[in-house]
């Protein structure tokens, strides 16, 4: 495995993330923004061990977060608390 090959993985597990988040209407986290900014780290940057694995780790958060989506994330629709006085 590359970090190539890693890379692509989580672009591919963020954008059906992403999409699954769309679909269910709930909102994100910040693991999803953490996702997105470590695709904007250079592949040269880091050693190759540490970006692989973060890559497959946020891989792993996500598909847990996708299996579990009803428990993790807020429903759009939920109403909102009212402010405290």
């Amino acid at each position: 495995m590359t970090v190539a090959t890693t890379y692509t993985i989580l672009l591919i597990a963020q954008a059906l993330h992403l999409l699954h988040h769309r679909l269910a209407k709930r909102h994100i986290s910040f693991v999803e923004c953490v996702a997105g900014g470590v695709l904007c780290v250079p592949l040269n940057l880091l050693p190759a061990a540490a970006l692989m694995t973060v890559h497959l780790g946020l891989v792993a958060i996500q598909i847990v977060g996708s299996v579990n989506i009803t428990r993790f994330s807020p429903d759009w629709d939920r109403p909102k608390a009212p402010p405290r006085a």
